[in-house]
């Protein structure tokens, strides 16, 4: 199903024109001084690729006026993450509509549609073809930020993510964002993004949408960890002979294989031809578990500064550890362990898109 798109960091993805746009709407506001453009032939083969990836029962096409287009994509962008093939297929029908702040709306669009449903390359090239037709747009920013941030392309988004914030300077997802960007760039430093981290955390209401992590030495951490495994230990009366390990952040190299940059932990693949069910059985209530084929050895790694993130204090931290913690022995198990009274984690890169402001 993914269809990387063939890029050109260098070369635009559209095409200058020559007429002005004079429509303004709701929604995507479109912008009056935004030139016209024209989609260049890659990018246009790309959009044709992204056609391939929407089945028969999700296109339903309809007719809207200029400004019920924006409205339309408006409110499919606001439920997007619900219907992204339905969000891509009518994105991909405004890609021609002869109003140029129709198009940029449908790129962006299309870049939350494909961000979505996994494609974060395509998702890269719809967000880089906005931002090159209206650098002003702070929604075809944000996308293009959060698609680069999902690629481990750290130090561009957060380039994206300045140009983005004086714009949009309330935007708390953005701050937040940033200093997550921070985080990876300086992952040793517990000060780093801070600054950012606060700021996010002032402009909401709901102190824990986004918080000021909670920073702690590696010792402590690992200490945490080990006294978690301890305790799923003693329930059972027996070792698991669960791995673990304790990393700042996983390997940007991993991140930029697919690897979600925001995962609390991970465990490596298994290598052909390597024994699996490694682990232990164990008695008592975990019998109704099945281990799971993974290779001698295998290690399960807990990211720290990705569960701090989530933390606003000490106590925060050790559930977070302590949810990662089931997640492992369910993994390891095939328990479908139940996490009670979890709380849905937030985190900056889905959050909606900003408003743009007419100009």
């Amino acid at each position: 199903m993914m269809c990387p798109m063939p890029t050109d960091d260098v070369t635009p993805a559209v095409m200058p024109g020559s007429r002005p746009s004079h429509h303004s709407g709701p929604g995507y506001v479109a912008n009056p001084k935004a030139p016209d453009f024209e989609l260049d032939a890659p990018l246009k083969d790309a959009a044709a690729r992204w056609l391939d990836l929407v089945p028969a029962g999700h296109r339903h096409d309809a007719r809207e006026s200029a400004k019920d287009a924006l409205e339309t994509l408006r409110e499919h962008t606001r439920s997007c993450p619900g219907h992204p093939l339905g969000a891509l297929w009518v994105a991909h029908r405004h890609l021609r509509d002869p109003v140029p702040a129709v198009r940029i709306a449908s790129l962006v669009l299309a870049s939350e549609a494909l961000w979505w449903l996994g494609h974060f390359e395509d998702a890269r090239t719809a967000a880089q073809a906005a931002v090159d037709a209206d650098p002003g747009s702070a929604q075809a920013l944000w996308r293009l930020a959060v698609a680069l941030y999902r690629l481990g392309r750290f130090e561009e988004a957060g380039g994206r993510l300045d140009d983005l914030l004086k714009l949009a300077s309330r935007f708390a997802p953005a701050w937040a964002l940033r200093g997550q960007v921070s985080v990876w760039l300086d992952a040793d430093n517990p000060e780093a993004g801070r600054a950012d981290f606060a700021a996010a955390a002032a402009l909401t209401s709901d102190s824990g949408t986004w918080v000021v992590p909670y920073r702690m030495k590696r010792e402590a951490f690992e200490a945490k960890v080990a006294e978690e495994i301890r305790i799923h230990d003693s329930e059972v009366g027996g070792s698991s002979s669960v791995f673990t390990e304790v990393e700042w952040l996983p390997e940007t190299s991993k991140v930029e294989n697919g690897l979600d940059p925001d995962t609390r932990w991970h465990v490596p693949e298994v290598s052909p031809g390597l024994p699996g069910n490694s682990v232990l059985p164990l008695g008592g209530g975990w019998n109704a578990g099945t281990p799971s084929q993974l290779p001698i050895g295998a290690t399960f790694i807990l990211y720290q500064r990705n569960i701090e993130s989530l933390s606003k204090d000490e106590e925060t931290v050790r559930k977070e550890i302590q949810e990662s913690v089931t997640e492992i022995f369910d993994q390891a198990y095939n328990l479908r362990a139940r996490i009670a009274d979890k709380v849905p984690e937030e985190h900056a890169e889905t959050a909606d898109v900003p408003e743009d402001k007419d100009r």
